[in-house]
């Protein structure tokens, strides 16, 4: 996937792998041979040139870079911001458990944190081998962009675009649910207050939507679907992802996920492209 962004935006595709310092690990650990360093540059040159020989195509340009560090995250975000052309930083997660978290730390979780440019998260299928031989450009069926009415979402429908019609996918514009309000609710003879979305804010949300997507297909000719998220964007998330399996890309912006939905993100397989507007 990060070898079709790189073609469409015509960018050169870095390979990067981290390794630690010649002085790494600071305490003894019997099983590392004295020779680690040097066998570690050498199988990461070795596995990287292999990569990008099978990922150089038509209009692909490859390099790559190994880092030193001793955090993963630190490194990746401190080369980004040292390379003033840098666009996206693509990075996989396995979507380890909150246990596996605190035990391994988090290197998506701390280039989320900190990343300088856009952020294409990917979720690899656990145990799956890659196949041998050139390794193609993906593409997507679906792109779904998420709406706030903010300057910055509308930017990031604005940069979403292309890559749709880039991908001859169908768009689909998903409106965040509105703030809740409190309302006063008599449940087996006893005033409780229960959260509810306001019915005339989501009318709006819906005509907001409407307008946007006809603005869309008349000046694109993309397919255009518009949804309201007014429920569990879990549960959402999840049965759109059942229509379109691996075909499906989220893009939004960090400040838009929401804690729960970056939960389900974390774990699921559902590509995620957040954009720095």
């Amino acid at each position: 996937m990060p070898s079709f962004f790189a073609q469409q935006r015509q960018s050169v595709l870095t390979l990067v792998r981290v390794i630690l310092p010649p002085g790494e690990p600071e305490f003894e650990v019997p099983y590392i041979p004295d020779d680690w360093y040097t066998s570690e540059i050498n199988w990461t040159k070795n596995y990287l040139t292999s990569l990008a020989r099978r990922l150089q195509g038509p209009g692909v340009r490859v390099q790559t870079l190994h880092l030193e560090e001793t955090f993963a995250g630190s490194a990746i975000t401190s080369y980004a911001k040292q390379e003033s052309n840098a666009q996206l930083i693509a990075l996989a997660t396995h979507g380890r458990d909150a246990g596996g978290r605190l035990l391994f730390g988090s290197v998506a979780s701390d280039v989320f944190a900190s990343a300088p440019t856009s952020l294409l998260i990917l979720h690899p299928p656990k145990d799956e081998q890659l196949p041998s031989g050139p390794i193609a450009c993906a593409s997507y069926q679906t792109i779904m962009v998420t709406l706030d009415g903010t300057a910055p979402s509308e930017r990031v429908l604005e940069q979403a675009t292309p890559l749709a019609l880039t991908c001859h996918a169908s768009v689909l514009l998903v409106a965040l649910p509105p703030p809740l309000l409190a309302e006063e609710i008599r449940i087996d003879a006893i005033e409780k207050p229960q959260l509810r979305a306001p019915a005339r804010q989501e009318m709006k949300q819906a005509d907001f939507l409407a307008d946007r997507a006809e603005q869309l297909r008349t000046t694109t000719g993309l397919t255009v679907q518009t949804a309201v998220l007014d429920g569990d964007p879990e549960t959402f998330i999840e049965r759109l992802f059942g229509q379109h399996p691996q075909k499906l890309l989220i893009v939004t912006t960090r400040n838009q996920a929401e804690h729960k939905v970056m939960s389900f993100l974390h774990q699921s397989h559902v590509p995620v492209l957040f954009m720095n507007p």
